[in-house]
């Protein structure tokens, strides 16, 4: 009987997957390209595979691992033709990850951690280093006394080292976002203790018997680095260059081959998953020179693993690690119980606009509410990505379902932050949950509506309209009902404003779906009469008439018998995921929402 080849979710470690015949998709023909440059600074969002990367390097550079290599690399691009570099280095490694968040440990869980990988360094190299000084290094009493000893000595050694850094900014990010700006400033500022960390890790690069011959870090963005550096000098920036575009995540073939793989193996349908990955897990772009489109690495592992391993269909399509990682990053819309500018760059994204802006691929923490700066941000997280250039700026979207719903969350904590709403989320997703059973709409949008109010009483009027819709779309994102919540997409001709599409590979049996047209009245006009309403009302029906007429829309929502348009007699047959029923019919409902400034004035069907 056939080993059908493990998913090893979450998992690093390069050889174990090598010795376990994981899935692996091989990029190790880019390592030839990374040689050209000695000092790299690799940045990706969170859990795209750097970690992994991180292990491939070591596994290829170690000198411990040279008896290894056929055993490692066989079969892999790097493999059939290998560098001159190959196992030539000592590798010392750094993940600091593995540092303390807690601003009251961190300086002593940082010294602690250093020093135990100095001391890791110099037990497992002891035969290689010159006589003497693994003892040396092993009975300094501090970190920066073991690196001293350690560099010192290696002067002039033949075999260099090779330092890699993973995740460099973790656990700066977490005291940025959780303890402030100030607490942030003191570990990368003046006499600051990770400051004075990549000052002298820079200084071993400089002379001409540096023993540092080689040095790649990893982290999310260039914040971080550009304060402990004072200028993002300490290395090359190669994130947006060409060749490393595709250096970590998984291309559209890599995930057509496991879904081709998998499926007739494990029992569901592969062009249902591959489908779906994408939706939920594509489209991220690291270069705008017509870079492939990319998805997150960690989270199609993680979907692929619960179809093959759990043999059904995830209950939530975001992985809960990813969830906790971006919920550290909402205090970049408040500040002082107040929403700040960035909020509004944000909320225009989600309103369905894009951003505009060159990349920066350096600014400090203090620079962050810069628009520029925070559009940067944003696409370094990996809450949007690059979708294009416009006049010599970078035009920048959300990525993806999964990112769609983690910007989302950002907005109703911000509105939490300032009027609390939390329990209201809840009970939108409960009025989600029974429209798509019993096609009852009024609870949601009465709970939207007064929400809406609420927020736009405390708003700028000026960008009424965009508060609106931002509301309506982040708020019925963030309740996670079993909907796609799509806005401005095409069908029929045209962009509808919203639409609650049904999530039938994971809940076939919804019978309900919506298309909501908004109209919006300006607060400072006067309320529109009936005969106004009328009128508008009659516009937004000529306009839903067309988007519920699209074929392709009906087909892929599985629409028969729906209330407004005739039913599609060559709908899509659609197989239903692993463990569950057939998918049954769909009724579209077709909403009108008009508002003046922020009061619902008409929520009608029709």
């Amino acid at each position: 009987m056939e080993k059908i080849r493990p998913i090893l979710y979450g998992v690093a470690d390069y050889a174990q997957l090598r010795k376990s015949n994981a899935w692996f998709v091989d990029r190790t023909a880019k390592l030839r390209d990374l040689e050209a440059t000695r000092y790299a600074v690799f940045l990706r969002p969170r859990r795209f595979g750097k970690s992994l990367l991180l292990s491939i390097l070591e596994a290829y550079y170690d000198v411990a691992y040279a008896d290894r290599f056929e055993q490692l690399f066989a079969g892999t691009a790097i493999g059939a033709d290998p560098t001159e570099e190959r196992n030539r280095y000592l590798v010392l490694y750094f993940n600091f990850s593995a540092v303390s968040k807690d601003v009251r440990q961190v300086e002593r869980s940082f010294e602690k951690y250093s020093a135990d990988r100095f001391d890791a360094f110099a037990e497992k190299y002891a035969k290689r280093l010159p006589a003497g000084l693994s003892e040396k290094i092993l009975s300094s009493s501090s970190a920066a006394d073991k690196m001293s000893a350690l560099f010192a000595g290696m002067k002039g050694v033949e075999t260099g080292i090779y330092c890699l850094i993973d995740e460099y900014d973790n656990f700066t990010n977490t005291i940025l976002a959780e303890s402030g700006e100030a607490a942030y400033n003191a570990l990368c500022h003046g006499d600051g203790f990770f400051k004075q960390f990549f000052t002298e890790l820079k200084a071993l690069t400089t002379s001409l018997d540096a023993p540092l011959k080689r040095l790649f870090i990893t982290g999310v963005s260039p914040v971080t680095m550009d304060d402990v550096t004072s200028g993002f000098n300490i290395g090359t920036n190669i994130s947006i260059r060409p060749q490393f575009a595709d250096f970590t995540g998984f291309r559209h073939e890599d995930i057509r081959a496991m879904a081709d793989y998998y499926a007739p193996r494990c029992g569901f349908d592969a062009d249902k998953a591959y489908d779906t990955a994408l939706t939920w897990y594509d489209n991220y772009r690291f270069c705008s020179a017509g870079a492939p489109p990319l998805a997150n690495t960690t989270l199609v592992l993680y979907f692929f693993e619960q179809l093959v391993n759990a043999k059904m269909w995830p209950d939530d399509m975001v992985d809960e690690n990813l969830r906790t990682d971006y919920a550290k990053i909402r205090h970049l819309v408040t500040m002082d119980r107040r929403l700040n500018g960035n909020f509004h760059v944000l909320e225009n994204l989600l309103a369905g606009g894009a951003l505009e802006e060159p990349i920066a691929k350096s600014f400090q923490a203090n620079e962050i509410s810069k628009k520029e700066n925070f559009t940067s941000l944003l696409y370094w997280l990996g809450i949007t990505t690059i979708t294009g250039d416009r006049r010599g700026k970078t035009v920048f979207g959300v990525p993806n379902e999964t990112l769609k719903e983690l910007a989302a969350k950002m907005i109703p904590a911000a509105y939490s932050d300032i009027h609390k709403i939390d329990e209201r989320v809840f009970d939108i997703n409960d009025g989600l949950c029974d429209f798509s059973y019993d096609g009852k709409w009024e609870k949601f949008i009465g709970i939207l509506s007064g929400i809406v109010k609420e927020n736009f009483a405390v708003r700028d009027g000026v960008e009424g309209e965009k508060v609106v819709q931002s509301t309506l779309v982040a708020l019925l994102t963030a309740a996670k009902g079993p909907y796609l919540v799509s806005h401005e997409r095409e069908a029929g001709g045209g962009f509808y404003d919203l639409a609650l599409a049904p999530r039938l590979d994971r809940w076939p049996d919804i019978a309900h779906a919506a298309l909501i047209e908004m109209k919006y009245v300006k607060a400072g006009d006067p309320a529109p009469t009936q005969e106004q309403l009328a009128d508008i009302k009659a516009k937004a029906i000529d306009q839903l008439d067309k988007y519920s007429a699209d074929p392709a829309l009906a087909a892929k929502w599985h629409l028969t018998g729906t209330t407004g348009v005739s039913p599609v007699a060559d709908a899509q047959e659609r197989v239903p995921p692993t463990g569950t029923t057939d998918i049954s019919s769909v009724a579209l409902h077709r909403l009108v929402l008009v508002f003046h400034g922020g009061d619902c004035v008409l929520s009608e069907e029709v």
